[in-house]
């Protein structure tokens, strides 16, 4: 468990699970579920299974903001080799943004998040520059609201700051 500037953020030791048993990612998210008592995702099981994990698309596919969220979580950070994920549509909160970002700060591959059509606000923003500004990896954060509501409102100085580092990532 860590806690960062006064917020939760819930992580477990599944990356030592994983190098410690040989678990592999479908076995290291079936075993996250039973262990907090939740039905895994049919879709997550499936894509787990897939011979390419450099590319997670979990768009539209609820995963939603709690335990579900959690154990996504512990896969990214399991999964090295990811270098893009799709988390468009999914009802994401500020903290889930948060715990997120955590997480990919320290991944050693991503180099894009897609993260359009979820209800984004200026804390949000904020987490996706400190992402950009740490991990130069990352040279993709998607924050588009494709849809007439207007979910994203992160403020447009926030989405020009995220811009700009990522225009800096991408020419290193």
């Amino acid at each position: 468990i860590f806690f960062r500037d006064n917020h939760f953020c819930w992580w477990s030791l599944v990356g030592f699970l994983k190098s410690a048993m040989g678990l592999g990612l479908k076995d290291t998210y079936t075993a996250s579920c039973a262990r907090h008592n939740c039905k895994p995702n049919s879709a997550i099981v499936q894509m787990l299974q897939q011979p390419d994990q450099t590319v997670w698309d979990c768009k539209t596919n609820y995963i939603g903001p709690e335990v579900s969220f959690k154990i996504l979580l512990e896969c990214i950070e399991a999964n090295e080799w990811l270098k893009e994920i799709n988390l468009s549509s999914n009802f994401l909160t500020t903290e889930n943004i948060r715990c997120l970002v955590d997480v990919l700060i320290q991944h050693p591959a991503i180099t894009t998040v897609r993260l359009n059509d979820n209800r984004l606000y200026i804390d949000a923003g904020k987490d996706l520059i400190r992402l950009a500004r740490k991990n130069r990896r990352i040279t993709v954060i998607e924050t588009e609201d494709t849809r007439d509501r207007n979910n994203n409102k992160i403020p447009a100085r926030f989405l020009g700051a995220i811009q700009s580092e990522l225009l800096q990532n991408h020419n290193k």
